[in-house]
């Protein structure tokens, strides 16, 4: 794999540096300047002459040829162009890829919890969500491949003035429409109570007694808080694994409160000296604050201190959230107990915190993302700054907050909406359902217009993939920190930039494997007879790095980049070469190539979570 060859070229050129020149580079440092060629016929170029040539007092040419005796592999073959050594990959390392090389990453036994979507239980989800969520799903996709043991985790806010709401407006005898989902219902039922909240000050004050008695775990409003969120929960759960998105455990925000994590996470803070109580003469007189605005990452802000309990002793929602973080890396150790919730759609158990269930282990892990708004920069660099004032440097290190903007529909950009909200019903017409019914129900009509041929269940089959994969790959290509908007036509093409467009090219390759077996006892030789074909074990080559870099930076929308660069190079491939009835050793050395290709591709679509389809 090409990594390996970079690796292998920037530690033999540090040596030949140190040996010829005396001068000594990490190697690390060599590997940056060790990349993709930038001219046809160039897989690598290494640079280190220029970054050498005045404390080595040579011209880069003469330091270029002078270390290039020191590089010399069976792998490549080199040439110095003024200075760039230009590194070419031959048969041998081509033959050794694509008879070695497996696509998976080891284990490295260490822990990764991913929290996503983390929507209130009292509405379903809309697009604003679903971005969260295949975000979420993607990347904790990506850290497992790249060797990581990841924990996929869902918090569930089941405390507070929306869920307070939605109760009163439970308890006041509502019931589900027919054939309504529970989760749609709730959410409506929830905009009615909150406009009743803000019009009537009797339905305020009920409301607010229902809140108080949620947050100090009331025997009876507890129960009927939990089995309303539960159902709700549940309905979230049929939209999200429809979506192939799934959570290993459920984490209820009361639970977090009534285990006394919170508490236990203040009294630390305390103790740290990091969480103070304000001065008479302060505006937060009499609050429980963390001091911050002298700290650099908030020397924009006019008053950057943080409250993270109130003088009426009331905590903050960011001082539930640094208490669970907490627990999260395994500086609080205290443990929430667990219980079984569901079976899912992937055959995997949903686990939920519970406090009548039992000790699991879910914490203690090395590393923390978080997949939250751009809104919440604030209040999650808040926690990562008073983990880090409070001593936990390493954890605060670990501490990763991938914020994502917002999600609309490409005929809503002239409406100017800004924000989907749940308190005033915006989301209505925009939920994630309704935008996978219209997504599959777009693929049948392009399916049954493209495969006349197929079954009507073949078609469903078929569109139902198509579907998800549209929207999972328009959710994911762009970087998160963008604004995404969802357009019909360019979602499910099967032609570009798109995941139906990479369904396809993956059934492609399928369809010529399964025609004809690859024979086992093949000399091992690949043969290139046409461009195309080093163009795609170029490209095939490339999977490991781009797969590292992508883990390395949490940025699975790489792969998605890379995915349609792979199946382009197949499809020049495909139009340029006969893989079936040629010369055997041609014919043979072709399967293989296809064979290379679809796993890289596979792997890709599972990273991405796309349904894979073998006949298309």
């Amino acid at each position: 794999m090409i990594i390996e060859i970079k690796k292998e070229i920037s530690g033999k050129a540090s040596v030949a540096l140190e040996k010829e020149y005396g001068i000594a580079i990490a190697k690390e440092e060599v590997l940056n300047l060790v990349q993709d060629g930038g001219v046809e016929g160039v897989d690598v170029e290494c640079r280190i002459a220029f970054r050498v040539a005045k404390d080595a007092k040579a011209k880069p040419a003469e330091i270029a040829e002078k270390i290039m005796p020191h590089l010399e592999s069976g792998h490549y073959t080199m040439k110095n162009a003024n200075g760039y050594i230009n590194f070419t990959l031959t048969e041998k390392f081509y033959t050794d890829f694509v008879g070695k090389y497996e696509h998976r990453f080891a284990k490295n036994g260490v822990k990764v919890i991913v929290e996503y979507p983390s929507v209130n239980p009292n509405k379903p989800l809309h697009i604003g969500h679903l971005r969260n969520g295949i975000i979420g799903d993607c990347i904790a996709n990506l850290l497992d491949y790249g060797g990581f043991d990841v924990v996929r985790m869902d918090y569930i806010d089941d405390l507070g003035l929306q869920v307070a709401q939605s109760l009163w407006a439970c308890m006041r005898g509502a019931t589900v429409e027919k054939g309504k989902k529970y989760d749609m219902w709730l959410g409506e039922k929830y905009v009615e109570a909150a406009r009743m909240y803000e019009e009537s000050a009797d339905v305020k004050r009920e409301v607010e007694e229902l809140m108080r008695k949620l947050e100090e775990g009331d025997e009876t409003v507890s129960r009927m808080g939990r089995e309303m969120a539960v159902q709700c929960v549940e309905a979230q759960k049929i939209t999200l694994q429809r979506l192939n998105i799934f959570q290993n455990v459920l984490v209820w925000e009361s639970d977090i409160v009534h285990a006394k994590l919170m508490r236990n996470g203040l009294d630390l803070l305390e103790k740290k000296g990091i969480l103070k109580t304000a001065g008479g003469d302060s505006k937060y007189a009499g609050c429980k604050i963390i001091e911050l605005s002298g700290h650099p990452m908030f020397k924009h802000l006019t008053d950057a201190d943080k409250v993270l309990v109130r003088a009426n002793g009331v905590a903050t929602y960011t001082a539930k959230d640094i208490a669970f973080q907490m627990w999260k890396l395994g500086i609080i150790k205290d443990e929430l107990l667990f219980d079984k919730f569901s079976m899912q759609k992937n055959g995997a158990l949903l686990f939920t915190s519970n406090a009548k269930g039992q000790q699991a282990n879910f914490s203690n892990a090395k590393k923390v993302v978080n997949i939250i708004g751009v809104e919440q920069e604030y209040p999650q660099n808040v926690i990562k700054v008073s983990l880090d004032m409070a001593g936990f440097k390493e954890e605060a290190n670990n501490y990763r907050h991938i914020s994502y903007g917002h999600a609309t529909l490409k005929a809503e950009r002239t409406s100017h909406r800004k924000k989907l909200s749940g308190r005033k019903g915006t989301w209505i017409g925009f939920s994630a359902d309704e935008l996978v019914e219209e997504s599959v129900s777009r693929a049948h009509a392009l399916i049954s217009d493209k495969f006349r041929d197929y079954g009507e269940e073949e078609k469903k089959g078929i569109s139902e993939a198509v579907g998800i994969s549209a929207i999972r790959y328009s959710f994911i290509r762009l970087g998160p920190e963008k604004e995404l908007v969802f357009d019909w036509e360019k979602a499910l093409s099967f032609e570009g930039d798109s995941g139906p467009y990479l369904q396809y090219a993956y059934a492609r390759a399928v369809h010529i494997l399964d025609k004809e077996t690859i024979d086992d006892y093949w000399d091992g030789k690949l043969v290139f007879t046409e461009k195309s074909e080093l163009q795609l074990i170029r490209e095939i080559a490339k999977f490991p790095e781009v797969c590292a870099r992508a883990v390395d930076t949490y940025a699975p929308q790489n792969m998605a980049d890379y995915a349609i660069k792979l199946c382009s190079a197949f499809n020049s491939f495909y139009a340029a070469c006969r893989v079936i009835g040629e010369e055997k050793g041609v014919s043979e050395s072709r399967k293989r190539l296809v064979k290379k290709y679809a796993e890289a591709l596979e792997a890709c679509l599972h990273i991405l979570g796309i349904p894979v389809i073998r006949n298309m």
